[in-house]
């Protein structure tokens, strides 16, 4: 058999070779990483807009009346008397709102044959006036009773027949005769009864 020798210079110049290879294709694998890396950590173009001053705040529903007590009184009533003034009921608020008028009496006797008429758009509130013009929007029917009568419209929540809008930082005045019908018996003397008028106001934004 035939041994060839080889010579040591040329295998180390071999290896050497070899391992040149390894190291620039490790060299090229580096590269191409670090190209891989860039392309998608690399910086960009960017910007921001802030939109401030977002600010929210309630509305307000205000009802106010004047006067705000003995608006129909009368003592020593006989048969046939009546008894009529002005109220101004205002909106105070920033939310347009309706309200509804409820009446509570001390006693129901008295309150029951006692004859109440509201109207709006009266020209002269007196008792001559009364008759001459306006809108009635409630009776004649009784003052009250002691459990509250709704006179004018319905305080339950919500739109209900009767009730009163009005808009913000607006008024209306409504005229109320009370009368004691002339056909009164001997039954009524030396009663007495007191009604109080709640008004009753709610917003009417998403309130149907």
């Amino acid at each position: 058999m035939r041994l060839v020798h080889v010579p040591m210079k040329f295998m180390a110049a071999m290896v050497a070779t070899s391992a040149g290879r390894v190291a620039v294709s490790f060299l090229v694998f580096s590269v191409s990483v670090a190209s891989l890396v860039a392309s998608v950590t690399g910086a960009i173009f960017s910007d921001t807009q802030s939109v401030a001053s977002n600010t929210f705040s309630t509305g307000t529903v205000d009802i106010s009346t004047s006067p705000t007590s003995a608006l129909v009184t009368f003592s020593g009533m006989a048969p046939g008397d009546k008894v009529t003034n002005p109220i101004t009921v205002s909106n105070g608020g920033s939310l347009q709102l309706r309200y509804a008028i409820k009446s509570t009496t001390t006693e129901d006797t008295l309150a029951a044959q006692l004859d109440m008429t509201i109207k709006t758009g009266v020209t002269t509130c007196t008792n001559g006036g009364f008759g001459t013009d306006g809108s009635t929007i409630y009776g004649a029917a009784d003052l009250g009773n002691t459990s509250g009568l709704n006179v004018v419209g319905d305080p339950t929540q919500g739109s209900q027949s009767g009730d009163r809008t009005l808009n913000a930082s607006a008024n209306e005045t409504l005229c109320i005769q009370v009368s004691l019908p002339i056909g009164t018996g001997n039954s009524y003397q030396g009663l007495s009864t007191t009604a109080t008028f709640s008004f009753e106001a709610e917003q009417t934004a998403n309130n149907s």
